[in-house]
This record gives structure tokens, C-alpha cells and sequence, in this order.
């Protein structure tokens, strides 16, 4: 009896987990198939028989403008926000000017004793100058009073520059729009720090919306497959049964790599081909929308 035990109870492990694991079989086998997800939108059609396909940008008839400063300081006065339509010169804001100010008064104050000097000197001179006997003269005399003449219309033209320089100094700090365009983004408020030179963000950015253009980048591949006769046509991202006519306005000459990603994060090792197109008047898109764009292939024959 002691030993059918012994031999009972060392199989009961193994029995166990061949029960366990037809449970498990059972539960995995028995579940109902995952039914196929449906997109949220569904991708436009390709409007030709053959297409060349491509990821465009909408962008202004004048490309991005990222205005910037050519002289660094604290920003005092925004003189425009996002929408405006702006003029070429109009400002667009201003950086403290509160020492150029100064600097430009104390050079004024220099300018009028400079005018008062050179007065004086030029009176000294004529007087000197008139007289016909030249015995009654001494050279040294004469000499000192020419030259003090001459020091002194120096003086004043050294101030008069220095004058004009800080005034073309006090016209950089105020920025002004460089054509007629929109404002698209502004960045940077009263009280902050611009500095000179490239920024990551722009401080204002802008352009030319009259006409918006597509952007569109094709993969080196299939540039000997696009000519700018072909008719091409837009779809805006969520919206492919919403279609644009585009017009090829041209060519970028430089092939360069490529930027616009269909999916966030993905890394690629491509080169691409830049073909711009303008979109039709009176539409309703903005810039920076992304397009799915269409080309016809063109037949060798065509």
C-alpha cells in the first residue's frame, strides 16, 4: 500500500501541469479574433492612373520670414499681434533705446559747442587774415589761428559722424517689417531679452499669404519621372474627399534631405526632390498644413 502511494504522488506534478497548460490552450484558443481596426480617416484615392506621390507643406508665396535683431536688447513695445497684415517698414516692435537717447543728446549738446568753437576759430582767422601788410603779422601767429580753424571744422564733422551713427543706431533697434505680409507667430513679449543672430525660434515669424504654396517633397528616385506640365492635385490631411488643383510654379535645383516625415520619429537616409505648386485664390487653409500630393506620370511619349 506504502508503495502504490510513493508512486501515486510522483505523478501527480506532471498530471497537474498537463492539466494546467489544457486550460490554457483552452482559454487562448477560445477567445474571439481581434476584428480589423478602421482608420479614422480613410487615405485619399490617387486621382491618376499613374501617380507619383508625394508629402507637402503649405507655405507663403514669400516662404517663412523669421524676423530676428540685429542689435541685441530688452524688447520695450510689441507693435503688432498674431493676423495683422503689415506694410513694408511698418514696425514691428521696439527694443529699449533709452541710452541711445542719451547718446544721441549729449552728442547734440557736443555738435552746438563744436559750431560755436569753429565760429570763433573761422572770426579769428578772417580777422588775422585781412590784414594787408603781412609784417604786421607773425607767421606763427597766423599759422596757430589757420590751423585752429581747421582742428575745429574737423571736430565738428568727427561729431556730426559720431551723431549720424548713433542716430542709424537708434533706427536698428526699432524692427520693422522687411515687405507686405501676414504675422503668422510672434514670440517674444515686453520685458525679455532678444538676442543677435539665429534663433532657434524667431522672434516673429511672417510672409506673404496672397497666394499659399505647396511645398512638396518626391524622392529622388521619381524625379525623372515628374515634368512641370503634368497636372498634380492636393488633398489635405484628414479630408481626402476634399481636393485642390495645383499650379507647378518650380523646380528646386538642389536635392536635399528629406524633412517632411509621414511618421513622427521615423529616421530615413533619403534625399528628396523640392517641387513647388501654388494653390488656388480663396481657400481654406492655412500654413504649415500638411497635403498628400499627386502627380501624373508623365509617358515618355508625352
Amino acid at each position: 500500500m506504502m508503495n502504490l502511494w510513493k508512486i501515486t504522488a510522483s505523478w501527480k506534478l506532471p498530471i497537474l501541469g498537463l492539466i494546467g497548460m489544457g486550460f490554457a490552450l483552452t482559454s487562448v484558443l477560445g477567445q474571439a479574433e481581434p476584428s480589423p481596426r478602421t482608420p479614422v480617416t480613410m487615405p485619399p484615392l490617387a486621382p491618376y492612373e499613374n501617380n507619383v506621390a508625394g508629402i507637402g507643406i503649405i507655405e507663403p508665396k514669400s516662404e517663412l520670414i523669421s524676423i530676428g535683431v540685429e542689435l541685441p536688447g530688452i524688447v520695450r513695445e510689441i507693435h503688432v499681434k498674431v493676423g495683422d497684415h503689415v506694410t513694408k517698414g511698418q514696425p514691428l516692435f521696439s527694443l529699449d533705446q533709452r541710452d541711445i537717447d542719451a547718446r544721441i543728446a549729449v552728442l547734440k549738446a557736443a555738435l552746438t559747442s563744436a559750431k560755436v568753437q569753429l565760429e570763433g576759430a573761422t572770426e579769428q582767422f578772417r580777422l588775422i587774415e585781412s590784414i594787408k601788410d603781412n609784417r604786421a603779422v607773425a607767421k606763427d601767429d597766423y599759422n596757430r589761428r589757420k590751423y585752429a580753424k581747421e582742428l575745429n571744422q574737423s571736430r565738428l564733422e568727427e561729431i556730426e559722424a559720431q551723431l549720424n551713427q548713433a542716430k542709424v543706431e537708434k533706427t536698428r533697434l526699432s524692427i520693422t517689417a522687411p515687405m507686405d505680409s501676414t504675422i503668422l507667430d510672434v514670440n517674444i513679449r515686453p520685458g525679455e531679452f532678444a538676442a543677435a543672430g539665429a534663433q532657434a525660434e524667431p522672434l516673429i515669424l511672417m510672409g506673404d499669404l496672397s497666394t499659399l504654396y505647396v511645398r512638396v517633397e518626391f524622392d529622388e528616385e521619381n524625379a525623372a519621372r515628374l515634368s512641370q506640365d503634368a497636372p498634380a492635385t492636393a488633398y489635405k490631411r484628414g479630408e481626402p474627399s476634399k481636393k485642390y488643383s495645383l499650379s507647378f510654379v518650380r523646380f528646386e535645383p538642389y536635392v536635399a534631405p528629406k524633412k517632411n516625415l509621414a511618421i513622427a520619429g521615423q529616421r530615413v537616409d533619403t534625399r528628396v526632390l523640392q517641387v513647388i505648386y501654388a494653390l488656388p485664390q480663396n481657400i481654406n487653409l492655412f500654413a504649415g498644413q500638411q497635403m498628400d500630393v499627386y502627380v501624373e506620370e508623365q509617358s515618355e511619349d508625352q
